[in-house]
């Protein structure tokens, strides 16, 4: 059962203070009075914040590591690998190839399809690491290469569930319930989706908006128990590159776009204006399917910025 806390250190201290004078007192030693709280002690609160990262491979994370340093500098290479301390994640990757191992561990390289390669967690933890959060942040990461909303993340309301729904759900749950069973009290703030490759070059590409509008409702709904008191669970939704084997990545954009500006709480991310990349690494013969090393960072960053502009608490 989910049980807030919140207490002033000072506060504990007296507690601890006073139990000290009492002993004292037993053993005729006396002992003055605890310390008065001052007004303005900071309070300390159990609340944690929690994000969801799902999709294909693009949110699994299928860039390379070892092109890092040519982009964006040794230095910040090497900050992404020693990794944030301060955000957690439990991460499972083609659902068993690279995982956490149902654990949080603090985000850094290596958490993507395999342990040379990364995902969006970086660049969101690089931006959240930034802030000074009183309710830390933890990710949940459960995506798939190669998967389609059409089949693999098919949502109930849609029928024919897919199995990566249902998987991904109950992962979610059960990682939350993990936080919980360390005395924390979890609440999912957004969803960041980084998926609809397959579907763009499928035959079901016109009926994306429609299962996607499914989707976001019915993970709303079965992660509910988990969503803040005062808010719906946001759904922060990247649109997928130009690139020529997403022969209708501009049907499955315009839904994504369409399904925003019908939902205040459901955000789209226009991948292709942000100048993200596909076309660069390896050089000679580009994994055109995947972002390159920055654009897969600044995707991060992109996602960052519309949970602390819109969902996080950063106060």
């Amino acid at each position: 059962m989910k049980a807030k806390r919140t207490v002033k250190f000072m506060a504990a201290l007296m507690i601890f203070a006073a139990a000290a004078g009492l002993l004292c007192a037993c053993n005729g030693d006396g002992g003055g009075a605890a310390p008065e709280t001052p007004a303005n002690e900071p309070e300390y609160s159990n609340e944690v914040q929690v994000v969801v990262l799902l999709g294909q491979s693009n949110a699994e994370g299928h860039t390379w590591s070892q092109y890092l340093p040519r982009t964006v500098g040794t230095d910040k290479a090497a900050e992404y690998a020693g990794g944030y301390d301060d955000v957690y994640i439990s991460y499972a990757c083609t659902v068993a190839e690279n995982t956490s191992n149902g654990q949080f561990v603090p985000v850094k390289l290596g958490q993507g399809h395999s342990v040379d390669q990364f995902g969006p967690e970086i660049g969101i933890a690089e931006k959240l690491s930034a802030l000074d959060l009183s309710k830390r942040v933890y990710i949940i990461k459960y995506a798939y290469g190669a998967t389609s909303l059409t089949t693999n993340w098919r949502s109930p309301s849609s029928k024919n569930t897919g199995a990566l729904y249902t998987n991904a759900v109950d992962y979610v749950l059960d990682q939350c319930a993990k936080l919980e069973d360390m005395d924390l009290y979890p609440e999912i703030k957004a969803i960041c989706w980084m998926q609809g490759e397959d579907d763009s070059s499928g035959l079901n590409y016109n009926s994306y908006e429609e299962l996607e509008r499914n989707f976001v409702a019915d993970l709303r709904k079965d992660l509910a128990y988990y969503k803040p008191a005062d808010a719906e669970i946001g759904f922060i939704d990247a649109g997928i590159s130009d690139c020529v084997a997403w022969t209708h990545h501009d049907v499955i954009n315009a839904a994504k776009a369409a399904l925003a500006a019908e939902d205040a709480d459901h955000v789209y991310i226009d991948t292709i204006a942000e100048g993200l990349r596909y076309d660069g690494e390896p050089a000679g013969a580009p994994d055109i399917y995947h972002f390159d090393s920055s654009s897969m960072v600044k995707l991060g960053h992109l996602f960052a910025e519309e949970l602390i502009g819109r969902f996080l608490e950063t106060e």
